[in-house]
């Protein structure tokens, strides 16, 4: 193995190091990068999550609008 070849596992060493190191601290909380999340209700009582309903809907209305071919 040459030193392009180390250089390059050390790049992706440090990448899946810094990939594993955001969805640990953002997974903290559950909300992750949330907007909303300072203000709401579903996380402080348990329930449903509002912007990943409101999500979830532009999405099917988004693939509803689309030409089937």
């Amino acid at each position: 193995m040459g030193p392009v070849d180390i250089g390059i596992l050390a790049l992706v060493a440090v990448l899946v190091a810094l990939c594993v190191r955001h969805l640990v601290r953002s997974g903290r909380d559950g909300c992750s990068s949330c907007g909303s999340r300072e203000g709401c209700s579903a996380r402080a009582a348990g329930g449903t999550c509002s912007a990943a309903e409101d999500m979830l809907r532009r999405a099917e209305r988004a693939l509803g609008e689309r030409p089937r071919g």
